[in-house]
């Protein structure tokens, strides 16, 4: 069991990973870390992944927005103010996208600076974006530690059928879910 300054401590980085807009590792890939080097609750860790993540995700987009502003051209806040009318009427389509976009692999601080921009009501990218980080930390924080406890399992000698066969599962498992042609599922190719 971890204390609760181990717990901080873990909240404390994530919240700044997803804070700075650049440059900065995977959220799944920090909590993966945690949770291989200090074993842990699986679904505290992930909780406190999530809340650390939107928390920052929210932060940036309103840092953004406000950046966005003081120091966007005409012509931008012009093409923002657009996206945002668009985006005004349809909630669940704004839920829906973020929840989608927040199950791939992608990263999502292009998406926060953006909504911030537009002054897009964070409300329902926040809630989409906690669900599906959720589910998506969970299945890869698990899948990371099954790979890495297998493979050493394996190179110690100590390695079962078992153990190789959840090796391989969580390989297979994650060459599909990076391979996957998300763009696609989240709305067709951007030319940009």
């Amino acid at each position: 069991m971890v204390g609760i300054e181990v717990l901080f401590f873990e909240w404390i980085v994530v919240f700044l990973i997803n804070l700075i807009p650049a440059f900065m590792p995977p959220t799944w890939m920090t909590l993966s870390f945690f949770y291989i080097t200090n074993p842990q609750n699986i679904f505290l860790l992930v909780f406190i992944g999530v809340t650390a993540s939107t928390a920052g995700r929210y932060c940036l987009a309103k840092g953004a927005g406000k950046f966005f502003q003081r120091f966007g051209t005409k012509k931008k806040k012009k093409q923002m103010k657009s996206l945002q009318k668009r985006l005004h009427g349809k909630p669940l389509h704004v839920f829906i996208f973020t929840l989608l976009f927040s199950l791939s692999p992608l990263p999502s601080n292009a998406l926060f600076i953006a909504v911030g921009a537009t002054k897009t009501k964070l409300k329902l990218v926040v809630a989409g974006f906690f669900v599906g980080r959720t589910i998506s930390y969970l299945f890869l924080v698990f899948t990371t530690e099954k790979i890495f406890s297998s493979l050493g399992a394996t190179v110690q000698g100590s390695g079962t059928l078992w153990t190789i066969m959840i090796g391989v599962i969580g390989i297979v498992a994650i060459i599909i879910f990076f391979v996957f042609d998300w763009e696609k599922l989240l709305g067709g190719k951007n030319d940009q």
